[in-house]
């Protein structure tokens, strides 16, 4: 691996020559330098991507939404202001889809989706 680095890398990375201090771990993980993120406790396993509920997301999609919006007022690059406006467009639609799903509930007209997610909230799961 150091021959495929430069010398000031290794250094940071603990590797040997020259100064500086350590590089973080996640950093050195990716780039085969050990540390890395610390790993689940043991016997635990990490949540899947079906463990959630219809709908149950909208805290942490407010969340995205929020620091989506920070960064593009922080951002001067043009291109990239444009893949995070064109992020927050989709998160902002499904927040819309579940408003949407909402209001015709609240007027007696459930789409199949809604009826999807209350059955699915109702059995405690995420799967459709």
């Amino acid at each position: 691996m150091s021959s495929m680095l430069p010398e000031d890398i290794m250094a940071a990375m603990g590797g040997g020559g020259g100064g500086g201090g350590p590089m973080p771990p996640d950093i050195a993980a990716l780039m085969g330098g050990g540390g890395g993120p610390p790993e689940a406790a043991e016997g635990e396993a990490p949540p899947s991507i079906t463990d959630g509920t219809h709908g149950g997301g909208e805290d942490s999609l407010v969340l995205a939404l929020d620091a989506l919006q920070d960064a593009i007022d922080a951002e001067a690059d043009q291109e990239d202001i444009q893949v995070m406006l064109q992020c927050q467009a989709k998160l902002q639609a499904v927040l819309a889809k579940n408003q949407k799903d909402a209001d015709a509930a609240m007027g007696g007209k459930v789409t199949p989706g809604a009826m999807r997610k209350q059955a699915s909230a109702a059995m405690g799961g995420g799967g459709y």
